[in-house]
């Protein structure tokens, strides 16, 4: 057994230093040799290290559940990434798909079964057995259908994106245990993306089963949890909850169970302590980084310059990851229905201009987003063109109308839509309405500088735009369940360095929960929507990847016309890293620490 108390005293001073005097309980004794390998375990290729050293993070944004089927945001997705693991998983350093709890998989002749066979002998953190009941259970907590009592008509017992992700073709995925240690999944069709989704974060089934049965599974593993038991959440990846406090941090320690060793037989992960300190800002974040108060930041362009200048004093390296996987954007609410009450979420004289192409290509041109790129980010940015970003290689159509800032087309596009000014330059529609409409934003200081610039580039056009904020929770359910916003802007991207239209699907089909624009419609609302949802379904029945790449240029083509979505930019991406540490290696797309595993430092 290895005890941090008995080998790093000064570890535990500068422990104490991090979480302070008001963690009430003693470290825990680290435990890695003293429980057997499993039969199957996984040595990885990186150079080996040694145990030891605490790696602390700044966080902006806090877990909102430890369940990765109840709807989180991006951090949390990352830090479940910590705690549980898929069947497969992806390599950014060799771009390529490998095994994770799955130890090999088989594909049918016919490309429509897929067999896992899965690694034996690995043990959930509690040390309870991991077997196919576990996967089987996990797909079982997506896909099982109930009756719904008003409509008569079947839904998921459980909602979640994950239920439609998992209907190809129209049908839903089967899925077969062989034995305990295999798993078949049964496709209706040949599925191009099938490895690229496969990845679910398995659950156990030992602890979530009886919730899962009683009606109470999405409730399971909340924050509180996390707070009160932080035991109970088991998993198979590299560390376990030790503690979580709200607003101040949440310490992480290693899997006594891990399945994963080095080259020297040595059970990872290396740190004996990860630890996540919650900060306000992100210039909160950035600060602690250039000043040695943490091991690993994201940097803004707009503050490389000042960072780069404390490398040599603090002992970081400064890398260059070039323009960003993620986007943003601004939307229109287009949705055509009404409440319960019957009215409907948007006036008809706005419901005409937001469904209006030509109104909204006006607004994109008129849009001064190389002038936003100057003030926020000192031109370390480019205007994006697509929902897939340039960084997403092949996938990205690079063909597409830029629609650069030119208020002159803007004012032709108006005009030859039957708007008119009046002798003080405001802008009316054919009927005489007075254009004037509300931005929704997320609180922020980043959004607010888009907002201004935005607002003052529309009342340009003679448009009269307010500029309305709200917290993120509260933006979710006025743009996903009430409807009631006129024009919002967010962000989309994922902590995942792998890319496949697939990961979006929710977002391009019409009757997706993420068709931000107008979501879950029961049939198309435009032919141009149906023709996205028919290049969606027959780019993903061809394991073809050029005719696949080549049906999502023409979705990409169809969206810069029509404009639902007005593309943002894209930063360029700088992330720090602490030169103590090795087995590091930055990708140029999600999470710079998915090894965490891996990584260790010759100075704990």
């Amino acid at each position: 057994m290895l005890s941090i108390k008995n080998k790093t005293a000064p570890l535990l001073l500068v422990l104490f230093a991090l979480v302070g005097p008001t963690a009430c309980v003693e470290p825990p004794d680290i435990e890695r040799a003293i429980h057997p390998l499993p039969e199957d375990v996984f040595v990885t290729d990186a150079p080996s290290g040694r145990y030891g050293g605490i790696f602390v993070l700044n966080e902006t944004t806090q877990p909102t559940t430890f369940n990765p089927q109840v709807p989180n945001n991006v951090s949390t997705s990352v830090l479940l990434t910590r705690l549980l693991t898929p069947l497969v998983a992806f390599d950014p350093s060799s771009q390529t798909y490998e095994p994770a709890l799955a130890r090999s998989w088989e594909i049918s002749e016919d490309n429509k079964s897929y067999t896992f066979y899965l690694r034996r002998g690995v043990l959930w953190s509690d040390g309870s057995p991991f077997t196919a009941d576990d996967v089987i259970f996990t797909f079982d907590c997506i896909l099982t259908e109930i009756e719904d009592p008003e409509s008569g008509e079947l839904r998921p017992k459980y909602p979640s994106r994950y239920y439609k992700q998992y209907l190809i073709n129209g049908e839903k995925l089967r899925y077969t245990k062989v034995d305990d240690y295999t798993v078949r999944f049964d496709l209706p069709t040949v599925y191009g993306p099938f490895i690229y989704d496969i990845r679910q974060p398995i659950l156990p089934k030992h602890k979530l089963y009886e919730s899962f049965e009683d009606g109470s599974f999405t409730k399971q593993w909340s924050t509180q949890v996390a707070i009160e038991s932080p035991e109970e959440i088991v998993g198979t990846g590299p560390f376990t909850i030790f503690s979580y406090k709200p607003g101040e941090r949440l310490v992480l320690t290693p899997n006594p169970h891990y399945w994963k060793i080095d080259q020297s037989g040595q059970r990872l992960p290396y740190i004996d302590y990860f630890i996540l300190k919650f900060v306000s800002e992100s210039n909160t974040a950035v600060a602690h980084f250039a000043t040695g108060k943490s091991d690993a930041s994201g940097v803004g362009a707009s503050d490389k310059i000042w960072v780069k200048e404390a490398a040599e004093t603090y002992g970081f390296t400064l890398h260059d990851r070039g323009p960003s996987s993620s986007v943003n954007f601004f939307w229109f609410n287009q949705h055509r229905g009404s409440d319960e009450a019957g009215k409907p979420y948007l006036p008809a004289h706005k419901l005409r201009w937001f469904t209006d192409k030509r109104f909204r290509q006006a607004v994109h041109y008129a849009t001064n987003r190389q002038g936003i790129i100057n003030a926020m980010l000192f031109g370390k940015g480019e205007p994006l063109t697509s929902i897939i970003a340039p960084a997403q290689g092949k996938w990205h159509n690079p063909d597409l109308p830029r629609y650069d800032y030119d208020p002159e087309k803007a004012c032709d596009l108006l005009i030859e839509s039957g708007f008119y000014w009046d002798a003080q330059g405001k802008l009316f529609d054919r009927k005489g309405i007075l254009v004037e409409f509300t931005l929704l934003l997320v609180e922020s200081a980043s959004f607010d500088t888009i907002g201004v610039t935005f607002v003052e580039n529309m009342k340009a056009l003679g448009m009269s735009v307010k500029m309305e904020r709200c917290d993120f929770a509260t933006l979710l359910r006025r743009t996903d369940d009430t409807f009631n916003y006129d024009i919002t802007m967010l962000g989309w991207g994922s902590p995942d360095a792998s890319y496949d239209p697939s990961g979006s699907k929710a977002l391009f089909l019409s009757s997706g929960q993420f068709h931000q624009w107008y979501p879950e419609q029961s049939e198309p609302a435009t032919d141009w929507e149906a023709r996205i949802d028919e290049l969606i379904g027959l780019q993903e029945r061809t394991l073809d990847e050029a005719t696949r790449v080549a049906y999502m240029h023409e979705v990409q083509a169809i969206l810069a016309e029509e404009l639902p979505l007005l593309y943002g930019f894209t930063p360029y991406g700088y992330v720090g890293v602490k030169n103590k540490w090795r087995n590091v290696f930055v990708p140029s797309a999600g999470t710079t620490l998915w090894n965490i595993e891996e990584i260790w430092t010759p100075e704990p």
